[in-house]
């Protein structure tokens, strides 16, 4: 009786070990949790700082030099010169496109989408009536049209991207875009790029658009939405990583608890030495797959790492672009 009580474990011993297995799995979900909700204020604050590029775009480089980028911006722009102002026809307009688009598109047209759509024509409205009592030379690079087209296409192309890979659009022509997807065999690009094409051509009922105004717009179009695809593969990449391994178990923790991830993991024999090993198969992001790869070489300094770039990756814990 001695021995049994001797080697049995306290009932506290037990409470408390059974209390740290209950923990561990909320103390996930609370971390899980609590990056989730990081990463969404991170979105909004994206969305927001590409809304604010794009209109700082408009204002400040696109218009006073009358060349556009295509978009929503355009058509204000060109029925600006006849009422109103480009401001409040963007509102109206804008408007009137997420209205249809909520209608004809459903679950498409999202709340980032409004959010960013409302962001952006109202802080063209909001630079307008600063302008009316702040006595700004427009444009603000003078005649330098070369270098007002850069920075319009930098600013516009750049702060697209930041929107488009948050799962939202600035509206507009994307919701044009969208609804020709939806009754059209066309792709979203390419129903975006026709939208945007025609917009610049309209721009010639303006007198004051001639056509080296028109061949720098359309100039600005292609540079745009190279750059646009760029800055979003770019801020989508992330790296796959194949390890070969003797010490699967060691690594795979590693990958679970400091990483965050999960992995795959298959067997696997050397061609040339006929070795049993594990090929471990994960995901990371960049900053991580570097740490990984340190990680991998103190557990392992066997091991075989090879680290290759993922365009776009779809699955819990990666999130891919949406419009």
């Amino acid at each position: 009786m001695d021995n049994e009580e001797k080697n049995s474990p306290a009932e506290g011993e037990i409470t408390e070990k059974t209390e740290n297995k209950a923990a561990k799995p909320m103390l996930d979900n609370l971390m899980t949790k609590r990056q989730l909700k990081v990463r969404a204020v991170m979105q909004w604050v994206l969305i927001s700082l590409g809304s604010f590029m794009m209109a700082v775009s408009v204002y400040f480089f696109q218009t006073p030099n009358n060349i556009t980028l295509g978009g929503i911006a355009g058509v204000a722009f060109l029925l600006g010169k006849f009422a109103l102002s480009q401001g409040i026809w963007m509102l109206i307009i804008n408007g009137s496109l997420l209205v249809l688009g909520l209608i004809i598109l459903g679950k498409q047209c999202t709340l980032r989408t409004v959010y960013s759509s409302a962001l952006y024509t109202g802080l063209i409205y909001l630079f307008e009536f600063i302008g009316k009592y702040v006595n700004l030379q427009l444009p603000v690079t003078g005649s330098n049209m070369f270098l007002s087209l850069t920075y319009a296409c930098l600013l516009f192309g750049v702060g697209g991207a930041l929107i488009f890979n948050c799962g939202a659009s600035s509206g507009g022509t994307d919701i044009i875009a969208l609804i020709f997807k939806k009754f059209t065999r066309l792709n979203v690009g390419v129903a975006l790029f026709i939208v945007d094409f025609s917009v610049i051509w309209l721009t010639l009922c303006d007198p004051e658009v001639t056509v080296e105004i028109l061949m720098y717009s359309f100039m600005g179009l292609f540079a745009k939405s190279f750059l646009l695809d760029s800055v979003i593969e770019g801020l989508g990449r992330t790296k796959y990583i194949t390890i070969i391994t003797s010490m699967p178990d060691e690594i795979g923790q590693y990958i679970l608890d400091v990483v965050r991830h999960s992995y795959t993991v298959y067997e696997a024999k050397g061609g040339y030495t006929g070795e049993e090993k594990k090929i471990i198969l994960t995901i990371c992001k960049r900053n991580e797959a570097w740490k990984l790869k340190a990680k991998i070489k103190q557990i392992d300094p066997s091991a075989f790492v090879i680290i290759s770039n993922a365009n776009e990756i779809v699955g819990k814990g990666f999130g891919g672009t949406a419009l």
